[in-house]
């Protein structure tokens, strides 16, 4: 995990946080609490990002938090949710050297739960 993009706690609480986005069906602003506290990073200002309701907000916090990967969103196997992935390449020849993927019920959702993926992983 990239500690030193992320301000976070432990690994459990990105572990818990995982868990409460899988249950997650939409908007919640308690969710959006918990994401700031466990992954902005220290130093950066929050005014009341609505993470779980903003695909701006989203990338953003992909951008602040996992510098140097790249998303895609499209829709999953079924062809009706939401499908994020995001790719950490390796070397400049474009090779992957990691991948996540996730599905939720809308494109902010999928994000966080492939970002939220990413940082365990990372």
């Amino acid at each position: 995990m990239n500690i030193s993009a992320v301000d976070r706690k432990t690994q459990e609480q990105l572990v818990a946080l995982e868990t409460q986005l899988a249950k997650a069906t939409g908007h919640d602003q308690d969710l959006d609490e918990a994401i700031a506290e466990t992954i902005v990073p220290a130093g950066h200002k929050i005014v009341r990002r609505k993470y779980t309701s903003s695909v701006d907000a989203c990338l953003c916090l992909i951008g602040t938090t996992l510098p140097g990967w790249h998303w895609h969103v499209g829709h999953g196997p079924t062809g009706i949710l939401p499908y994020a992935a995001l790719t950490k390449s390796a070397n400049r020849d474009g090779d992957v050297q990691l991948r996540v993927e996730a599905t939720a019920p809308t494109v902010p959702l999928a994000l966080l739960r492939a970002a939220v993926k990413a940082l365990i992983a990372d």
